[in-house]
């Protein structure tokens, strides 16, 4: 039963989740992009608390839990930046909560729907990806945001980005200068990043959708997703797509169809002969044997060691390396963040919601649940290595709540994307 208040006549059921996902690239453009995902968890919130009755999804209560312990590391901040940075990743977590009940409680809004509406933001983020290889050093410098908020914010390099965003990071990788995406995000890592989680999304709505129209329209765009995907040299990237046609096969193949192992095995000779006899292979293959892992291991051993100076509450956010060249603490994985920001106790909280939760995804259920469990275990991956807020833990939350949501629909298409999509052309 709905409160008649819980949803206003000018508003139709999911608006909130239509805003955020699918007029992102809107809010982008007016230099808000960063700000949209805490921004929503005020009317997702008033959305939640006016219904009568709230289901949790299964194992957001863990996660629920990992949000107040985080609160309570506010102790530990010293300083007005930090406690506007702390406000900033905060709101993200709020947001984060609030899409996966909200969608999963929200029954006037099928399950097709919401996905929908997140896939078009992949959409946009690949067309992000064309506009950033063709304009690398594009950049909206006049932006709604960049003039209503006042120039000693404006002038702080993260929010800078934000608010004046750029069409993509032109980076020297192997003596070579580089134009990698980050269209509709701050930064490359951040796009290759949002980029995979999204995929997923996309293929549950348009590979395995009922019409024709939209199967061939999503496999389209698959193939023309693989210049800017490759092209960026991302690798986290390039892991999250190996990780979505690695468990799809293995679903498939425990359910006795061999047909999407053939699929992989054709794709990966594929790629394979692309790199040997293109100028793409230098590319890929300079990128692989290029690393900054001595940078990021000085990272991560203070963030531990910092960890281990204030086990129980961390250190409330992150704070300047020793190294005044490196970036701060906290910053370059999520997981090192929770565990220098929050320390012990809520890395704890927050790997026990990670782990509950891939293994939720795991058990065996329709396609379209497979797809958005390839987001949770994607997620599950990225956090060594990229951070997750704003954008990303919203996405993953969003997909907890779906996979976990009764389906209300069955979808006509039962093996690997690729395939069924090619089977019925």
């Amino acid at each position: 039963m709905y409160s008649p208040l819980a949803s206003p006549r000018l508003l139709k059921p999911g608006w909130v989740v239509f805003a955020v996902f699918t007029l992102y690239p809107l809010w982008w453009g007016l230099g808000l992009g960063g700000f949209v995902w805490g921004l929503a968890a005020f009317p997702l919130w008033v959305l939640i608390l006016l219904r009568h009755r709230i289901v949790m999804p299964p194992t957001t209560w863990l996660f629920a839990m990992y949000i107040g312990w985080s609160l309570v590391t506010i102790v530990r901040l010293d300083r007005m930046t930090r406690y506007l940075s702390f406000g900033f990743r905060f709101g993200a977590l709020l947001t984060s909560l609030g899409l996966a009940i909200y969608v999963f409680n929200e029954r006037r809004v099928t399950r097709r729907r919401f996905i929908r509406w997140v896939a078009w933001l992949w959409v946009a983020g690949i067309v992000g990806g064309y506009l950033g290889l063709l304009m690398p050093y594009g950049r909206i410098n006049t932006t709604l945001a960049s003039v209503l908020l006042p120039r000693a914010v404006t002038n702080n390099e993260f929010v800078g980005h934000l608010v004046r965003p750029g069409f993509a990071q032109v980076q020297n990788l192997f003596g070579v200068a580089v134009p990698r995406p980050s269209t509709l995000f701050p930064y490359t890592n951040e796009w290759g990043g949002n980029v995979g989680l999204l995929t997923p999304f996309f293929i549950a709505s348009f590979l395995y959708s009922p019409s024709f129209r939209e199967r061939r329209f999503g496999a389209a765009m698959l193939i023309l997703a693989a210049p800017p995907m490759l092209l960026s040299v991302n690798r986290g990237l390039w892991i999250s797509v190996g990780v979505i046609l690695v468990v799809v096969a293995l679903r498939s193949f425990v359910q006795g169809n061999n047909g999407p192992i053939r699929v992989v095995a054709g794709a990966v000779v594929l790629v394979a002969v692309v790199l040997a006899f293109t100028p793409l292979g230098e590319v890929v293959n300079g990128r692989l044997s290029e690393t900054d892992a001595g940078t990021r291991a000085n990272i991560y051993r203070e963030a531990w060691e910092g960890a281990r100076e204030s086990p129980v509450l961390g250190w409330g956010g992150p704070r300047p390396s020793a190294n005044p060249f490196a970036p701060s603490i906290g910053t370059h994985g999520h997981f090192w963040l929770v565990m220098f920001a929050n320390g012990f106790v809520g890395l704890a909280l927050y790997l026990a919601w990670v782990l509950f939760a891939i293994r939720t995804a795991w058990r065996p259920r329709d396609p379209v649940s497979t797809m958005l469990a390839c987001v949770v275990i994607i997620g599950g991956l990225q956090m060594f290595f990229y951070n997750l807020l704003p954008a990303s833990l919203p996405i993953i939350l969003v997909a907890v709540g779906l996979m976990t949501r009764p389906t209300e629909e069955r979808t006509v298409v039962s093996r690997l994307p690729l395939a069924a999509a090619a089977s019925h052309g």
